[in-house]
């Protein structure tokens, strides 16, 4: 009987490397993309960030501007700058909303001023009655006058405040009529305080020539409400 010998087969042992190297080049683009994700979510965060601040510059910077030139047109409103009522009301009556906004804000009374003067031509705004006399040296005159708030006109427009500061010309020629046309004009004769009755009485004295003429009138050339 023959003898059999039964040998286990073999065969050499190989890693499977395939998948191993597949792994690895799947894990390195998960980070560099979640890398690159982070990167541009940083990125997008610092874009935000930059644009919030300089959009909060932008608005601190208007808020300014706006601040500034409401500021300076409420230091106008003034006596000294009655005869410029018109011209500083057309500017805030041109103005941008946010504009007028901020210029109420500062002075609302005084945009009430304004616009009160703008509307009314001081010289039919108020009533003169007036008396003047010539020395006998026909060189000075000395005059009295009333003056009363106009009740067609202003009406119960300056009772709200304590008292009006009016500024007073006068008009002198040969005969009334020419007095619009021909008259020698006297500016800034006097002021008077016009106190909340609508009334006040001044007098004073003003160099005087006979040649300018016997007729004369008096009149209100500007005004202005104490706030």
């Amino acid at each position: 009987m023959s003898e059999h010998y039964s040998h286990t087969l073999s065969f050499p042992q190989h890693k499977v490397r395939g998948l191993s190297i597949v792994n690895r080049i799947l894990a390195l683009i998960v980070i560099i993309s979640a890398i690159a994700m982070i990167t541009l979510f940083s990125q997008a965060v610092s874009r935000n960030n930059e644009v919030e601040r300089l959009t909060k510059a932008t608005e601190n910077t208007k808020r300014r501007t706006l601040e500034i030139k409401a500021t300076s047109w409420c230091d106008q409103i003034t006596s000294e700058n009655a005869d410029k009522m018109s011209s500083l009301f057309r500017d805030y009556d041109a103005a941008s909303s946010d504009q007028k906004l901020e210029i109420e804000r500062q002075c609302k009374q005084k945009v009430t001023v304004a616009k009160l003067i703008s509307s009314h031509d001081p010289t039919e705004a108020f009533i003169v009655t007036s008396e003047c006399t010539v020395n006998e040296s026909e060189d000075t005159a000395s005059c009295t006058a009333t003056v009363a708030t106009n009740p067609h006109t202003l009406g119960m427009g300056l009772s709200f405040y304590s008292a009006t500061t009016a500024t007073l010309r006068m008009r002198v020629a040969d005969t009334h009529t020419n007095l619009p046309t021909q008259s020698h004009v006297i500016d800034n004769v006097a002021t008077v305080t016009i106190d909340a009755s609508g009334t006040a009485t001044t007098t004073f004295d003003i160099p005087f020539d006979m040649s300018w003429g016997i007729a004369y009138d008096i009149q209100v050339t500007s005004f202005f409400p104490n706030i």
